[in-house]
């Protein structure tokens, strides 16, 4: 029994697209990322997209700062990462208020990245009036931002939020010699914040439309919970390898607290299947899943120092681990056939191999992009599994007849905050928190020379 529930565990590792096919290609998808809501559960469907769009903003705003903040020669690929996360997010918006709201939510929130980058760089010059000129724009930000949500959703309260968000305004300035592990935990909880706001916002907009959302008792049950929170997992997994994998290429001196932060998001998700299947699958899950890791950080060694036998031993292992993976969960799954499962293992497993091997090359803008279409497939993970998940369990995870006033978090769900806008603060302060760090560990280590 034990086996076979930590079998089921690990199938959180797997991209699985319910009634559809196996997508094996990595380039990037021609599709809008922020396609409306589909008719099946347009509610749920919303919840989950603003969830995805704004984590992705999140982490791509992090990693664009430290590129910033560092020089970095891959700052113009994120940046247009971040162009394609800001359309996408247009996408989203337009498919709830219309075109023109979609077109007049671009600049607003394009100020605070321009911002944040006119910040860092003001910051890595030592020019304090640019860096106070940018600050007054993220005030301006603030503002024009929250009149924009009051404005297309009365439901929201504008002076609550500005006051909230001013208080986390304060903060921007108090991040001052930290560490690189304090840069990558600001990181891990502002991604984790964003999925908060998207849950305000999509609560907001259930609300104002219920006819065009008839599902929001869905939407926020322990059922679409556990979809989400699999996914939001599972999206961070990617993201923070992909992290990990390009600065240990780099050997940037980041890469040791990069390399702990994929470990505590492993941590995590092995807790997650803990609290699903019982605490045997979680450790049997974490012992699986840590193997696959620690191969991955092996090929990075590889691939830096030239050494093609290192390399071509790493990939046959992470091959055998994807093999050996989907035979272990068809013994304990037989309706997911070991053919589809090795193709969706594989697909996961070449993402991060292929990402850093285009950094590697140089290639910074196919590195960005196949980060990205990894990380939005991930999602379809956390869909499909808990999916499956609620369906082996529907008394746990059942859908609601009522829609909550706060969200009725899932097994693994955390308690949600009111109040949306905030959130959007926390990802400020924290991408001020990478600059930081980052400058400060760059003038000690030069003052070490």
């Amino acid at each position: 029994m034990v086996s076979r529930l930590g079998a089921a565990a690990a199938a959180i590792a797997l991209t699985l697209v319910v009634g559809g096919p196996v997508h094996a290609s990595l380039e990037v998808e021609s599709h809008d990322r922020a396609q409306a809501p589909s008719a099946g559960s347009p509610a749920s469907d919303l919840r989950i997209t603003l969830g995805r769009l704004l984590g992705e903003h999140a982490y791509l705003v992090m990693e664009s700062m430290r590129a910033v903040a560092e020089d970095r020669p891959d700052f113009d690929a994120l940046a247009g990462g971040l162009a394609a996360s800001t359309n996408a997010l247009r996408g989203a918006f337009a498919s709830v208020y219309g075109e023109a709201a979609g077109t007049a939510f671009v600049p607003i929130w394009q100020q605070h990245i321009d911002a944040l980058f006119a910040w860092a760089r003001a910051e890595a010059a030592g020019d304090k009036s640019a860096a106070d000129a940018a600050l007054a724009s993220l005030q301006q930000y603030r503002a024009a931002f929250g009149k924009f949500l009051t404005d297309a959703n009365p439901k929201i309260s504008g002076d609550a939020e500005a006051h909230a968000l001013q208080l986390h305004l304060d903060q921007l300035t108090s991040f001052v010699g930290m560490d690189y592990a304090q840069s990558f935990a600001t990181e891990r909880a502002a991604y984790s914040h964003m999925f908060k706001f998207g849950d305000d916002l999509a609560r907001a907009i259930i609300a104002q439309f219920p006819d065009r959302f008839p599902d929001g008792n869905v939407a926020f049950s322990p059922r679409t919970s556990l979809r989400l929170d699999l996914g939001r997992l599972l999206g961070e997994h990617l993201v923070v390898a992909a992290q990990a994998m390009r600065a240990g290429l780099g050997e940037r001196p980041d890469m040791a607290a990069s390399a702990a932060s994929l470990e505590a998001n492993s941590k995590d998700l092995a807790a997650a299947i803990g609290r699903i299947f019982g605490a045997d699958a979680g450790e049997a899950f974490g012992k699986v899943w840590g193997r696959h890791l620690t191969t991955y950080l092996g090929y990075i060694e590889a691939v830096r120092d030239g050494d093609a036998a290192a390399r071509a031993e790493s990939l046959a292992s992470l091959h055998t681990y994807h093999t050996g993976l989907a035979e272990f969960l068809n013994t304990a799954i037989p309706a997911l056939s070991r053919a589809d499962l090795e193709a969706l293992i594989s697909h996961h497993v070449s993402a991060l191999i292929n990402q850093v091997d285009a950094a590697a090359a140089g290639d910074h803008v196919r590195t960005v992009a196949v980060t990205q279409e990894a990380y939005a497939q991930m999602f379809e993970v956390g869909d499909a599994l808990g999916v499956a998940v609620a369906n082996q369990f529907p008394d746990r995870f059942e859908d609601l007849k009522e829609i909550p006033a706060t969200d009725t978090a899932s097994d693994i769900g955390q308690s949600r905050d009111p109040n949306p806008l905030p959130w959007v603060v926390v990802t400020l302060s924290a991408a001020i928190t990478c600059v930081r760090v980052t400058l400060s560990s760059s003038r000690r280590r030069d003052r070490g020379s």
